[in-house]
């Protein structure tokens, strides 16, 4: 398992235990806690993903782990990842997104400047690979979801 899957994996176990109230989690704690999970990294759930800044940091640190997301989703689908944002029409493609990876690291400021588009790619390789690893890790442990 890699490093990004495994922040995935127990980022949504330890907060099964705390729907739990406790040190154990149980079953429905675990469902809730993949149903939450899997609602996207922008509702706020995942609070390591709130904060641009960090979370470039967390893209250029897990990149290898991002690009495997890309491979395991075109092995699974058959399709390659291309983001899509509705209010602009840009599309970005998984070969930008991991083109911009390897060109990283960025800071806020390439964000704010000249690299914002290649550290904005990086943002969203790092939401897609948290997402299709919520999604994985939920079809291993909790099948019924």
């Amino acid at each position: 398992m890699n490093r990004l899957k495994s922040y995935v994996r127990r980022t949504i176990l330890q907060s099964a235990r705390d729907y739990a109230g406790g040190k154990r989690r149980t079953a429905d704690s675990t469902r809730a806690a993949f149903t939450d999970a899997m609602r996207g990294t922008d509702s706020g759930w995942w609070a390591d993903l709130i904060y641009t800044a960090p979370m470039l940091d967390m893209a250029h640190s897990y990149r290898r782990d991002i690009a495997m997301a890309f491979a395991e989703y075109r092995d699974a689908t058959g399709d390659r990842y291309t983001f899509r944002d509705s209010s602009t029409g840009t599309e970005i493609g998984a070969d930008e997104i991991m083109s911009a990876l390897l060109r990283g690291p960025f800071d806020f400021e390439d964000y704010r400047g000249m690299n914002g588009d290649d550290a904005d790619a990086t943002l969203i390789g790092l939401r897609f690979a948290v997402e299709w690893y919520a999604g994985e890790t939920a079809h291993d442990i909790c099948p019924d979801i």
